[in-house]
């Protein structure tokens, strides 16, 4: 039992120093930009340690008492039965005394009396063999209990002295995270007296900037509409221009508007040279003209069936020359064609249409039935 307690102390001790070193041999990987920071943080640190090392050493005192007293229970545990025993062994031995001596007194000279007697005085040895190791082992235990509780009074005494000093050092360092914590708070005052005034140098230049820019932006965007503006009357005069010349020289109709890109065609009907529909076979179709006029300018077109003119798409301007307008015009028809029966569109009037890349000014059919 005295080796089993000591063996519980030992690592139990060892143990305390395996935490205690895991905890303080950690290394304070943070870093800041002030140099009063960082030694707060490290006293910090300490304190924590320290306060963590003495909670360590508390526990396993606690643990530690509670385990001897738990053996201390176990041992009393094992003199009371060893009594018990020794008791239960001195009534039998009285009982074997007296049966002895009842013995001798009613036959001394029976072999079997004397076989018995020989036995009780064997039980006797026996008995006083057992109450001789109880009693080696009793003492043995009063020894461990001694042994246990100059061990005990040791440790206190250890601990209380350990417990001293973290609070000398404690109060200590309490005092001096006072003083730096005020320096520290001077040090963050001043520090943002310079950051508010900086902020407001900074928001200033800022706002003078942006009013700048927004001058700037403002100049640029007024430069670029205006030159936009005079992008879209130069492209207009040059589209109109550029399809009345083509309309002129491919003209096979008097005054026939040529559409020369197609979209979607199937079948050889519609001529793009020409600008005319040819009716591959006889049937009921649907034809349709769409017009923009050009700035300021007045146009008419004519769906024509063999030279006859059927509908009119129309795309007027009366508003005078200081109103910058665009009119559309649009007109459907629906015509039954004859095998070879042309149908085109013809400019009826006016002197001025709009198309571009984007197919303003349209021309399509297609078969009903």
């Amino acid at each position: 039992m005295r080796l089993v307690c000591m063996v519980v102390i030992i690592l139990s001790l060892v143990r305390v120093e395996a935490v205690s070193s895991f905890l303080t041999d950690g290394k304070n990987k943070t870093s800041t930009s002030m140099e009063s920071k960082n030694k707060e943080l490290d006293d910090m640190s300490i304190l924590r340690q320290m306060i963590n090392q003495e909670t360590i050493i508390r526990l396993a005192l606690v643990k530690n008492f509670h385990a001897l007293v738990n053996d201390v229970i176990v041992l009393k545990q094992s003199l009371a039965k060893s009594e018990w025993k020794i008791s239960e062994l001195q009534r039998a031995v009285t009982s074997l005394q007296k049966e002895n001596r009842e013995l001798k007194k009613s036959s001394s000279s029976s072999d079997s009396r004397i076989m018995e007697e020989e036995k009780r005085q064997f039980y006797f040895n026996k008995t006083n063999s057992v109450l001789n190791d109880v009693k080696i082992e009793v003492r043995y235990l009063s020894a461990t209990l001694l042994d246990f509780k100059e061990r005990t009074e040791t440790e206190n005494e250890s601990r209380d002295k350990k417990y001293e000093e973290l609070q000398r050092h404690f109060n200590s360092s309490i005092a001096d995270l006072y003083v730096k914590n005020s320096q520290i708070k001077q040090d963050v005052t001043s520090q943002t007296a310079l950051i508010h005034g900086f902020e407001d140098s900074q928001s200033k230049t800022k706002r003078a900037f942006l009013e700048n820019l927004n001058r700037t932006t403002s100049n640029f965007e007024t430069k670029f509409q205006s030159f936009k503006n005079e992008q879209l009357k130069l492209s207009t005069a040059v589209a109109s221009l550029e399809l009345a010349n083509m309309n002129m020289s491919k003209s096979n109709c008097g005054g026939t508007l040529v559409f020369p890109v197609v979209i979607y065609s199937e079948g050889t009907g519609y001529n793009p040279s020409t600008g005319i529909f040819t009716a591959p076979t006889a049937g009921t179709y649907v034809f349709y003209v769409s017009v923009q006029s050009a700035h300021q300018k007045l146009i008419y077109l004519d769906i024509v069936l063999n030279g006859s003119a059927k509908v009119r798409a129309m795309a007027w301007y009366n508003s005078g020359s200081s109103v910058n307008m665009i009119q559309t015009g649009t007109n459907l028809v629906i015509l039954h064609l004859q095998t070879g029966d042309k149908v085109w569109v013809r400019r009826g009037g006016g002197d001025g249409y709009y198309s571009d890349g984007y197919h303003i000014t349209t021309f399509s059919g297609f078969k009903l039935f």
